[in-house]
C-alpha cells in the first residue's frame, strides 16, 4: 500500500514535471519566433512602426474631395511628381502601371500620384495623363499649402524654379508661384515611392532605382508577411 506522504511526493513530481514540459514548451516557441528571420527586400525600406496618415484636403482628377477611406482595404503606392515632367514622372509610371498590370485582379493594390504642381496640373490634364501609363492610377492635387503639408508627412522633398525678369527664383514647396512665372517652369522633386498599408497607415518606401519586377516581389513579400 502507498503511504499518503509518497501520495504528495508522486503528485509533486508530476506537478513539476508539467511545469518543465510548459516552460520548455513555451522556450521552443518563443524562440523560434525569436530566430524567424525577417523578410529581405530588394528595395522595400521600412519605417520602424507605421505612421497612420492625417487627413488630407486634396481632390481626385475628377474634382472629387478624398477620404481616408481611399486608403483603407488596399496597399497603395504613392508617388510625388507633375505632369510637364520630362523624365523620371514618365519612367516612374510606365513601372507603375506595368506593375499594376502583373499584380492587377488578386491584390486591391492602387498606385496614386500626386501632383506638386497645381498651377499647371488642372483635373483633365492629370486625368489624362495617369490613364495613359494605366486606368486605375488616382492623380490627386491640392493647394500649393496642403500639397506641402502632405509631402512632409511622407518626407517627400520638391520645389520650383522659375526665370523672372533674367532672375533664377526658387519657389519652396507650399508657396504659390509669383506672378509673371508662366507655364515654363521647372519642379525638382524626389523619386521615393511611399508605401501605405491596408489599414491607411504610411509604413515604408522604395528606393530608386528599381524595376517592376523587383516591386512585385517586395510587394508579394510585404503582402504575406
Amino acid at each position: 500500500m502507498i503511504s499518503v506522504n509518497a501520495t504528495r511526493k508522486l503528485h509533486h513530481y508530476w506537478l513539476y514535471a508539467m511545469v518543465i514540459v510548459v516552460s520548455l514548451t513555451l522556450g521552443i516557441f518563443v524562440g523560434a519566433r525569436q530566430l524567424s528571420p525577417e523578410p529581405v527586400y530588394n528595395n522595400a525600406q521600412l519605417l520602424p512602426a507605421p505612421k497612420m496618415l492625417p487627413e488630407f484636403n486634396l481632390t481626385n482628377h475628377y474634382g472629387e474631395a478624398i477620404r481616408s477611406s481611399l486608403w483603407r482595404g488596399r496597399w497603395s503606392l504613392v508617388f510625388f511628381g507633375f505632369t510637364s515632367c520630362p523624365d523620371i514622372c514618365p519612367l516612374e509610371l510606365q513601372k507603375l502601371g506595368k506593375l499594376l498590370r502583373v499584380m492587377q485582379g488578386n491584390t486591391g493594390l492602387q498606385v496614386v500620384f500626386i501632383s506638386v504642381d497645381p498651377e499647371r496640373d488642372t483635373p483633365t490634364k492629370l486625368r489624362d495623363y495617369v490613364g495613359f501609363f494605366h486606368p486605375d492610377i488616382v492623380a490627386l492635387q491640392g493647394s500649393n499649402s496642403e500639397l506641402a503639408r502632405t509631402a512632409q508627412f511622407f518626407g517627400a522633398a520638391y520645389d520650383r524654379s522659375v526665370i523672372i525678369d533674367s532672375k533664377l527664383l526658387r519657389v519652396p514647396a507650399g508657396i504659390d508661384m509669383p506672378d509673371g512665372s508662366g507655364d515654363v517652369y521647372q519642379v525638382n522633386h524626389s523619386t521615393r515611392i511611399f508605401i501605405v498599408n491596408p489599414e491607411g497607415a504610411y509604413s515604408g518606401s522604395f528606393m530608386s532605382p528599381f524595376d517592376a519586377e523587383q516591386l512585385e516581389a517586395d510587394l508579394s513579400l510585404m503582402m504575406t508577411h
